[in-house]
């Protein structure tokens, strides 16, 4: 007799089959879909941290931290070093809640004098096409440079000072807290937020402003 296979157990045969095949198509894609997610947190982790190292070697040698330089009256004698007019206007700033320091401040703009005397300033672009990035703006530079990729979308970035106030005999203290994403269509990656902070001391301590440029 010839012996050959049922219609229930070919039946049986597809079924275990195509969900086997379901399983490990479905384990491959979550596979390569996690590939890609990290890869996108490791571009952006990269990014943000050659950004911050480029910020932290101005900030160490930099000055006058959000203040203007014809402004000399920093309000001595007022409640934590609080500034007479408008020298933090520019950079944003308002007196830093706990847990930063007593007299120090959050500004969402960094406003200095670099090594040279240039004039630079980091926030983040709100318009154009490089909105969402940083961005670092000098006397040297005719357009505001990006310094971070497009890959990356910046979320959030602030600017704690302390030590700023000149006579106070404190070295500047500079806190770069900054948030980031991969830029994606994946929901899934591109709300994944990378959250960094830095600290950085300036090397100078105080300013002559009447000077010009000022002398430190």
């Amino acid at each position: 007799m010839k012996k050959g296979f049922t219609l229930v157990e070919l039946l049986i045969t597809v079924g275990l089959f195509v969900v086997v095949i379901t399983i490990a198509v479905g384990g491959f894609t979550n596979a390569i879909r996690t590939e890609r997610q990290v890869s996108s947190l490791i571009s952006a982790q990269s990014n943000i941290s050659l950004a911050l190292e480029q910020m932290s070697r101005e900030i160490r040698t930099g000055y006058l931290f959000c203040h203007a330089p014809d402004v000399t009256d920093w309000g001595v004698g007022t409640p934590r070093g609080e500034p007479a007019g408008n020298a933090l206007a520019d950079c944003g700033c308002t007196i830093s809640q706990l847990p930063a320091p007593a007299g120090s401040w959050t500004c969402s703009t960094l406003d200095f004098y670099d090594s040279e005397a240039n004039h630079v300033a980091y926030e983040t672009a709100s318009t154009g096409t490089l909105a969402g990035t940083l961005i670092e703006s000098s006397t040297q530079l005719q357009n505001p440079l990006s310094i971070t990729g497009n890959d990356i979308t910046v979320k959030y970035l602030r600017f704690i000072l302390y030590g700023q106030v000149e006579g106070d005999h404190t070295p500047p203290r500079v806190t770069i807290v900054i948030g980031v994403a991969p830029n994606s269509t994946d929901p899934a990656v591109a709300n994944d937020v990378i959250n960094l902070q830095t600290t950085v001391s300036s090397r100078i301590i105080d300013c002559d402003t009447t000077a010009d440029p000022p002398n430190c």
